[in-house]
Formats: structure tokens, C-alpha cells, sequence
């Protein structure tokens, strides 16, 4: 299936804002939708956001107000730090009623640094699309 030739095509390093970037291994669309930038292709579609540290919580700290908030019935959690970044992916399978099967899986990813962190849904429809969207979150870095 091709890419839509009516929205920005974009792939390989990615500049966001606040010093974020992350690496698109594929070529993906581009569009920014209710204050989200969207990156999709035919069977990955990238949700993300960042936000700032306005409570100045260290990173764990993030990371803990986030699992907090998230969804009992994740799978798959992993929690990979580094010096200047934490790491937090988990797997959901969400309802989504538009859709032909109401069931999508989803990679939740959040990239956390002491200023704040990118937060991405990857929604993937084939093994190949779950592995790219891991990719991307792995690709994420703070300048």
C-alpha cells in the first residue's frame, strides 16, 4: 500500500520539538492532529507527545506518576535506563469501535529525561509494524 500523497512524507532522522529526535526506519506520512504528531504508514500508526517536567520529579520518579496512570492490563513491560534517558515500553490491546476489528495492539512507549518526556502510542497491525514501532521508541534521544 502506498503512503498518502496529500501529507508530508518523512522518514530517517526526525527533529521534534524541545531537542527531542527519533529515526524512522520506513517512510511514514506526517500530520499533527488534536496538538499530537501522527507518522503512519499502511500498517503503523505513530501517536506522540511530549511533555515537560513542570513538577521537577526525577526520572524514576516520571516513571512511576506514569505506570500509575496506566492501564492494569499492560503486558509486556520494560524499563531500560541510561544515564540521560529512561526507557518505558509496555504492549495494551484497546478498543477501537471505527475500526474493522475492534480489537488494535499497541506499543506504549514513554522516553523520559529530567526535562520531561516523548510519549508514544504505536499502534501495528502485523508482526514487521511491531518491530519498526519498537524500533522508533528505541530511536528516540534528546539532544
Amino acid at each position: 500500500m502506498e503512503l498518502n500523497p496529500d501529507f508530508p512524507i518523512v522518514s530517517g532522522a526526525f527533529a521534534m520539538p524541545n531537542n527531542w529526535t527519533l529515526t524512522l526506519p520506513v517512510e511514514c506520512n506526517r500530520r499533527v492532529e488534536d496538538g499530537s504528531l501522527v507518522l503512519w504508514t499502511h500498517d503503523l500508526t505513530l501517536w506522540i507527545n511530549i511533555w515537560q517536567n513542570d513538577a521537577n520529579l526525577s526520572m524514576q520518579e516520571q516513571a512511576e506518576r506514569i505506570l500509575a496512570q496506566a492501564s492494569a492490563a499492560r503486558r509486556e513491560q520494560n524499563i531500560e535506563r541510561s544515564d540521560t534517558l529512561l526507557r518505558l515500553t509496555y504492549e495494551l490491546a484497546e478498543q477501537d469501535s471505527e475500526q474493522p476489528t475492534t480489537e488494535q495492539r499497541a506499543i506504549s512507549g514513554h522516553v523520559i529525561s529530567p526535562a520531561g518526556y516523548v510519549q508514544i502510542a504505536a499502534y501495528f497491525d502485523t508482526p514487521e509494524a511491531r518491530t519498526v514501532g519498537y524500533q522508533v521508541i528505541g530511536s528516540v534521544r534528546q539532544k
